[in-house]
């Protein structure tokens, strides 16, 4: 289970049909040609698809940018402090650091976000004609209203345990710098025993009913500093009523 925010987006990523990319300035730009290497998994328990090169080569540098500017915050929240999957006992499934970024900006600021400019990517023809092929799943992104987003990071012993997600679709987009200074870190499928391999700058989407995992991340030696584990970029999908959404 993942906490449902009141700090839902006023519009999900599903909807509408047409591209809309926003720059920081919030004036339109060209949508930039996507170059995905696409794995498209349809039979078995767990529908999903894999994206490789999910942001361009500049979206990529500005994505490390920002995520090394919530890194550098004093205060970070842990998720074994906050709203997250539980066992029978209450014991929390994940140990990590997570990033609320609905929280640092106002809904006009949030232009300002290259993580949230770069979801003009979901409103794409080219995105909607592939995951139109997860049939009948797909018909539950298409009808989603809005969408939230988490960024979750992992170091020495961090981890997040089989869980299922409170929402209609997730995007897991992973960022790890190279060389690796870690092992572990593992996601896949527990239910079908489907793994997806950690890989930078891919993303795997799926409808959040299916429990997936992440093993715990091993440091072979203590950073320096923050940024050298394992990110996570997770936007969720949901349909919520009009009047709960925010905007």
């Amino acid at each position: 289970m993942n906490d449902l925010t009141n700090n839902i987006r006023p519009r999900s990523s599903a909807n509408p049909n047409t591209i809309q990319a926003i720059s920081s300035a919030n004036k339109p730009i060209e949508t930039p040609q996507q170059n995905w290497e696409v794995q498209l998994t349809k039979k078995g328990k767990t529908p999903h698809v894999v994206f490789d090169n999910w942001y361009t080569p500049e979206e990529e540098k500005n994505i490390w940018k920002e995520l090394d500017w919530y890194s550098s915050q004093e205060s970070i929240e842990r998720a074994e402090n906050t709203m997250v999957a539980t066992y029978d006992d209450g014991t929390p499934k994940s140990k990590a650091s997570r990033f609320h970024i609905e929280e640092f900006y106002t809904l006009k600021g949030r232009q300002r976000s290259h993580i949230f400019n770069y979801m003009y990517k979901q409103r794409t023809q080219e995105f909607h004609n592939i995951i139109r092929q997860i049939k009948p799943f797909c018909n539950s992104f298409f009808s989603t209203t809005a969408d939230s987003t988490l960024i979750h990071y992992y170091e020495n012993n961090e981890y997040y345990d089989a869980h299922a997600d409170d929402y209609a679709w997730s995007m897991c987009i992973w960022f790890v710098r190279e060389p690796r200074l870690f092992d572990g870190g593992d996601f896949d499928f527990p239910d079908s025993k489907q793994k997806v391999e950690l890989k930078h700058n891919r993303a795997v989407f799926f409808p959040s009913m299916f429990e997936h995992r992440v093993s715990p991340v091993k440091m072979h030696t203590e950073p320096k500093e923050v940024g050298y584990g394992r990110y996570t970029i997770t936007h969720f999908y949901v349909a919520m009523p009009r009047g709960n959404i925010q905007g």
